[in-house]
């Protein structure tokens, strides 16, 4: 898929992302298919996973077979940010008629990264500007995002105008 028409206040790569990195690259942001998509996060995954994963009791291992069965079935959007065509973030959604509220198209991320060295600006405000953009062209009426204790984005959504709803718990067994 093709980086889509959107807002360009949203697609904006102008000096404040520039001014923020060094040297100053072209930043852009655009739907991916899975299927290759998924070929292309290997390297990003293991930062990702020591980043973020809360209980390192069980190693990464990706069901890949299933990311694929969904994808085929038209349930996963991959948003990307890129840098030359170099992969430096990535939201993955799983888009379906939530279970509660059949008229409902839902969105729930599944998995968001961006490369600390490109978290500075408006770098990962505008991923997800463009993910609500695509989402919204795609008939999504809710997005379910979620953040980390240790690493909360609260600040970042509610900036974007989501609502605190829930609170999620886990327990090893």
């Amino acid at each position: 898929m093709d980086t889509q028409t959107i807002d360009p206040q949203i697609i904006d790569n102008s000096a404040e992302d520039a001014a923020n990195l060094s040297p100053g690259p072209t930043i852009f942001y655009k739907e991916s298919d899975f299927l290759s998509f998924f070929k292309e996060i290997q390297p990003l995954l293991p930062a990702h996973y020591e980043e973020l994963c809360v209980t390192k009791d069980y190693p990464l291992d990706p069901n890949y077979e299933s990311y694929v069965r969904m994808a085929k079935a038209g349930l996963l959007r991959c948003i990307t940010c890129r840098t030359n065509e170099k992969l430096i973030g990535y939201i993955v959604f799983v888009v379906q008629p939530h279970l509660h509220y059949k008229s409902c198209k839902t969105a729930f991320e599944d998995i968001y990264y961006l490369v600390p060295e490109y978290r500075k600006g408006r770098i990962g405000l505008k991923l997800f500007q463009y993910a609500e953009h695509v989402l919204k062209n795609n008939g999504v009426n809710r997005i379910i995002l979620h953040t980390k204790i240790h690493l909360d984005n609260s600040r970042l959504f509610e900036h974007l105008g989501y609502q605190h709803t829930d609170k999620l718990y886990t327990k090893l067994l």
